[in-house]
């Protein structure tokens, strides 16, 4: 029966003394990483954890990290990994709306949550103060519980266009699916070396760090992407696999000393979440000497849905418009283009919301029933809420974003969320939120703001305090005062003429 429960398991019966982790951090065999997570899970019922209870962690990647999620699936508990680089109140509204009854946080997302109201919190451990304490009092004999494949594997969540975040439930056979998909897409052997720069809280991080267990592979795991970090450890553990979101493909561009680094170990480079341009592509399989395969995905579908596949890239030398292609789906998976209001299927090379039918498609939002049934529709298919369409040889092209979605660095951004902050203040009459093109972040939130009359709120002023109330990535990067905004006959803010002065020269493409 699949669950992170049974690939930890088996990886320490098949390879217990060979390493499971590298990198950043303290390095684990395959056996440290069971008996430590058998630690865990055996003090969680003892703490009266239950089948089915939420834990949460609230830190960046760190060994500890894959030991306290494995040792609540070992419980039989669900992991809640939480974005670190939320503020202290947004931390607060998703660790409350999952109900966790246990959290462990490294110290700087502990002091962010103090004071907070959490009634359903029973125990808070932070690391690197009574973590390590309360472990070692605890036995490591694995309590032995099996979860089911209807059972959840993780909640992770996802920012809504309402400004709320989602909690996305995977079950184990939905993360199941996709980790068989990349069994066979990214061949992992044991042994073999991959680095992985995404968070545990990303479904990418999380699923990934599974898939290494599983192969009996050797996790890089990153908790600081500085370049010379970065370039470092490509060629110190012999990376075989790397995943990075475009930004962090530019910055080992860039790095000092690539060009004298030997990177010979490197066979795949996996990339997507966020725009790239077919320069970046081009210069890095020239420089980095990787094959490299894209993957559009989401949350809800436990991570990849299409794949732009090494064999497209080739092709691409010749016709490089398929660079703006984000692939053809898995045949695991399948794909529809349909009118967003009817949800009639629409021809082939005609623009509308992307459906997805897969194994992979999430059970639903946590306790949000109307989403649910907005989201998933009757015989399996799933609304993605992006916009794009299909050619004859069935290969997507994004075309925008249904729901206003802003990737920046990888990282997704809602205007509606950062619309709902800036409305708090009380020299702003109207706002909203578009994107701008990015060199370094593929694309960043940018504000347009109607100030209150007799206002003289500044643009450094405005973002300062911004600042103090989102995650730093959701914060525009500019700001640009307007008399009005422009709107429809019924209303409605019209986005498309607030973004298309900022895009003017520059090919959009959606990741």
């Amino acid at each position: 029966m699949f669950s992170i429960a049974t690939v930890v398991r088996q990886a320490a019966q098949d390879r217990p003394g060979a390493a499971a982790v590298a990198g950043q951090d303290r390095p684990a065999t395959f056996a440290e990483l069971d008996r430590r997570s058998s630690q865990v899970a055996a003090g969680l019922l003892a703490l009266g954890v239950r089948r089915g209870d939420r834990v949460a962690y609230a830190g960046l990647n760190r060994t500890d990290a894959l030991d306290i999620m494995a040792g609540a699936a070992k419980a039989g508990a669900v992991p809640v990994p939480l974005n670190f680089r939320l503020a202290g109140p947004e931390l607060a509204a998703v660790l409350a709306d999952s109900g966790a009854v246990v959290l462990f946080a490294e110290p700087a997302q502990a002091a962010l949550l103090a004071g907070a109201e959490l009634p359903a919190l029973r125990r808070t451990l932070t690391l690197e103060r009574d973590y390590e304490s309360w472990l070692a009092a605890q036995p490591d004999a694995d309590p032995g519980v099996v979860t089911g494949p209807e059972e959840l594997a993780c909640l992770l969540y996802s920012s809504g266009t309402t400004g709320l975040p989602k909690g996305v439930m995977i079950r184990n056979r939905n993360l199941h699916s996709m980790l068989d998909v990349a069994r066979r897409r990214w061949q992992l052997d044991p042994g073999d070396a991959s680095l992985n720069v995404s968070p545990y809280f990303h479904v990418l991080g999380f699923a990934w760090a599974v898939h290494s267990i599983r192969q009996g592979a050797i996790l890089a795991q990153v908790r600081d992407a500085a370049p010379q970090a970065l370039l470092g450890m490509i060629a110190g553990e012999r990376v075989r696999v790397a995943v990075l979101v475009p930004v962090l493909i530019d910055v080992v561009l860039r790095s000092p000393g690539l060009d004298e680094a030997d990177l010979s170990s490197l066979r795949l480079i996996l990339y997507g979440s966020a725009p790239i341009s077919a320069q970046v592509l081009v210069e890095a399989t020239k420089r980095l000497g990787a094959a490299m395969e894209q993957s559009y995905g989401l949350t809800e579908v436990s991570g990849g849905a299409t794949f732009l596949s090494p064999e497209d890239h080739d092709r691409a030398r010749d016709e490089p418009g398929l660079l703006r292609s984000c692939g053809r789906p898995d045949p695991s998976s399948e794909l529809r283009v349909v009118d967003p209001v009817t949800l009639a299927d629409l021809p082939t090379g005609e623009p509308g919301e992307v459906l997805i039918r897969s194994a992979q498609v999430m059970a639903g939002y946590w306790q949000r029933p109307e989403e649910t049934a907005h989201t998933l529709l009757e015989g399996g298919w799933m609304r993605t809420g992006d916009v794009g369409r299909l050619d004859d040889e069935g290969y997507l092209y994004l075309v925008d974003r249904a729901k206003d979605m802003i990737v920046s660095g990888g990282e997704n951004v809602y205007p509606a969320e950062v619309e709902r902050v800036l409305q708090a203040h009380d020299e702003i009459a109207e706002v909203a939120v578009v994107s701008a093109p990015s060199a370094r972040w593929g694309e960043s939130p940018v504000a347009v703001v109607v100030r209150e009359p007799g206002s003289a709120l500044t643009e450094e002023a405005l973002i300062a305090w911004v600042r103090d109330r989102l995650a730093h990535y959701k914060c525009p990067v500019a700001v640009h005062f307007v008399e009005a905004l422009p709107r429809n006959a019924s209303g409605k803010v019209l986005r498309r003429v607030l973004r298309e002065p900022l895009w003017e020269g520059h090919e959009r493409r959606v990741g």
